[in-house]
């Protein structure tokens, strides 16, 4: 069993948010108990925390962190003593302001994490949706993105990237989507986690995007994966009415808070 699960309460070792995570909880310091856990880490962008479970337990978790000399804090024992980066938490979960002021954190998004383990019975693969190279069309790629979904952190170079697929017409690009790598190992099963979802404004309404997350959906599963998991901001009905038609569903429903003035959220 890994050192995760091992100091995870009982409840929350199979949750696949976590089985399903990016490796970034795998040496986090954990506080709680069934009803609700707090989770401290570093990551490449700064300590973070996350919280699970019952909304009352998990603000009393933040609250106790707040009240806790910063030498005996959860994120002092994870190897910092000034702040998070990024505080997750179940939607519905109100951080006191001293607890923001401690964290130095502002609230920033709601969103929801989905995840599908089957693909739809009626799909057939489309033929405009191609596979794309990382590092060839990388530029192509980010182009689309600046127009199509400017405000996401997916990047075709980062490190873990399981693919990305594109669809071309007129002047190059007009949809993209990418994949990265999560899970593996004994206990925790291989999935894909889809990002950087994007179509230009000018060819909306032509299906490309539920062309793109079925294509997808299925590489993944017919590479072995357990489960695809994406997040979307809570407000994005559109997007949702899509994704529950591909056998997506919503796992966890999160409020965000991160440094004053972040325009985007973490990689």
């Amino acid at each position: 069993m890994s050192a995760l699960l091992t100091r995870l309460p009982a409840r929350w070792r199979a949750h696949r948010a976590l089985l399903g995570g990016d490796g970034r909880w795998d040496d986090a310091h954990v506080v709680g108990d069934d009803d609700g856990v707090l989770l401290a880490a570093s990551s490449d962008t700064g300590p973070s925390l996350f919280g699970l479970g019952d909304v009352r337990r998990v603000g009393a978790l933040l609250d106790a962190e707040a009240a806790t000399p910063a030498s005996g804090s959860l994120l002092a024992r994870a190897g910092f003593v000034d702040r998070a980066r990024w505080l997750t938490v179940p939607r519905g979960t109100t951080p006191s302001p001293s607890v923001l002021a401690a964290l130095r954190l502002a609230p920033f998004s709601t969103w929801d994490w989905l995840a599908a383990d089957t693909v739809p019975a009626t799909w057939v693969p489309d033929p405009r949706v191609v596979p794309l190279d990382p590092l060839a069309d990388a530029a192509a790629i980010r182009a689309c993105l600046a127009v199509a979904n400017p405000g996401t952190s997916a990047d075709p170079t980062h490190a873990g990237e399981a693919g990305w697929w594109g669809m071309r017409g007129r002047g190059g690009l007009v949809g993209v989507v990418g994949a990265s790598l999560r899970g593996g190992g004994p206990d925790r099963a291989q999935s894909w986690h889809l990002h950087g979802l994007g179509v230009r404004p000018d060819a909306r309404g032509a299906g490309i995007g539920t062309a793109l997350t079925s294509t997808v959906l299925a590489e993944g599963l017919a590479a072995g994966c357990a489960f695809v998991s994406l997040g979307m901001y809570a407000d994005n009905d559109r997007a949702r009415r899509v994704y529950e038609r591909l056998g997506f569903r919503t796992e966890l429903q999160c409020a965000s808070f991160g440094p004053r003035g972040a325009d985007r959220p973490a990689p």
